[in-house]
């Protein structure tokens, strides 16, 4: 057993499919404890990883203990035109989301997408859930651009 720091530190790598690589600084440096295919599962993976490196139960890593770091994705870039393919278990209203296509922004703080769509206003959105490489209509595009220049002006 080793000594049990204050706090972890955990990064994500992203990979080429789109899933995340949770990696946890333990006793001897940086460790790759795990993958997952979804967000959500991310600080689970780190705690699960940490405890095993500690060798203590998972319930002594606590979540106000764990820093993860979710660096932007090497795909995708501010500004881009994004198609929604899914939203997970949600039941709320960005399911009805889903197919549409909007213009997407890194969103550090969540380690996920801030997606604008014309219509349905913004949401945010982890990676595994977006097509980076859509194909847009014109009248998809044309609404974009209206919607975008419509909510870019100041109210009147």
């Amino acid at each position: 057993m080793f000594h049990i720091p204050p706090q972890f530190r955990a990064r994500v790598r992203h990979e080429p499919d789109r899933s995340y690589a949770v990696l946890v600084e333990g006793p001897a440096g940086e460790v790759l404890v795990g993958t997952t295919g979804g967000l959500r599962e991310v600080r689970s993976v780190a705690r699960q990883g940490a405890a095993r490196l500690f060798g203590v139960p998972v319930d002594q890593i606590a979540e106000a203990r764990l820093d993860v770091v979710i660096p932007r994705p090497p795909y995708g870039r501010d500004g881009q035109w994004v198609r929604i393919v899914a939203t997970g278990d949600s039941t709320g209203g960005e399911s009805l989301d889903v197919g549409l296509a909007g213009q997407a922004h890194w969103f550090d703080h969540e380690g996920a997408w801030f997606v604008t769509v014309a219509g349905s206003g913004t949401g945010v959105y982890p990676s595994e859930y977006l097509d980076f490489a859509p194909v847009l209509t014109e009248d998809e595009v044309a609404e974009l651009r209206s919607h975008l220049a419509r909510s870019a002006r100041p109210p009147s």
